[in-house]
């Protein structure tokens, strides 16, 4: 049976891929990362930390990309729990968050558990990120071959300066997608941020004129109580008095 060439490439491709786990618990981000790694690593997804935990379990990624503002579990107590699993004490773990002072509060800088990213970031900045870790073999020289090319030769395989070719046009509309998304998701998540705050305060405020009325109360109580006692003497008195 014959089989062709193109299977073999994508099966052998399948084979050596690196795999990404996005843990987000926005749909739009990992589908945007998922699009910019798109053929160059194999790309898995997880909603939350929870998930997250677990798919890592399973596949054993090659490096995580871990949101920090999740419901349930945060970044950082995620990355605690990958931690322990034994096999993923090491694996490169790039947290991202438009919210850096929260990421601050659980861990102070510098991040030495953790690469940081902070949202919105462009895609060949994620990209160059993820290389770094996933990539480390230095950028081979150029050949000598190539390198006797003569200018003619040169010219004609380089893109026009006048021309922006249109690769460097989609990846500038990719980069543009991206920072847009990333800037909805952040404008959301720091609204989010900010009524829960307020709502907090909110709480606070009531927790604490709730307090000041119970304490009103036991004040009240007390003088009833005393009141009573002073009753209850007159009353034995006035007794007393009739029975004389």
């Amino acid at each position: 049976m014959m089989v062709s060439h193109s299977y073999l490439g994508g099966f052998f491709k399948s084979m050596t891929a690196k795999k990404v786990l996005v843990i987000d618990d926005s749909i739009m981000i990992r589908k945007m990362v998922k699009s910019i790694l798109s053929g160059k690593y194999d790309v898995l997804e997880a909603s939350d930390g929870k998930s997250g935990l677990d798919a890592a379990r399973k596949i054993f990624p090659d490096l995580i990309l871990l949101d920090f503002v999740m419901p349930k579990y945060n970044g950082y107590q995620t990355l605690q729990a990958i931690r322990r699993v034994e096999g993923l004490q090491n694996v490169p773990v790039i947290m991202i968050s438009g919210l850096k002072e929260q990421v601050t509060e659980h861990v102070p800088e510098p991040f030495t558990e953790f690469d940081f990213l902070e949202k919105p970031f462009e895609a060949d900045v994620l990209v160059a990120r993820i290389q770094n870790f996933l990539t480390p073999d230095p950028v081979q020289p150029v050949s000598a071959a190539t390198s006797r090319s003569t200018p003619a030769e040169i010219r004609q395989v380089s893109p026009s300066a006048d021309e922006p070719s249109m690769q460097m046009v989609l990846n500038r509309l990719t980069s543009t997608e991206t920072l847009l998304v990333q800037g909805i998701e952040n404008l959301i998540q720091r609204e989010v941020v900010a009524r829960f705050n307020e709502l907090n305060v909110r709480i606070e405020h009531q927790d604490n004129m709730i307090k000041a009325i119970g304490q009103r109360m036991d004040k009240i109580s007390e003088q009833i109580d005393h009141q009573n006692k002073g009753l209850m003497v007159i009353l034995r008195e006035l007794k007393s008095l009739q029975g004389k």
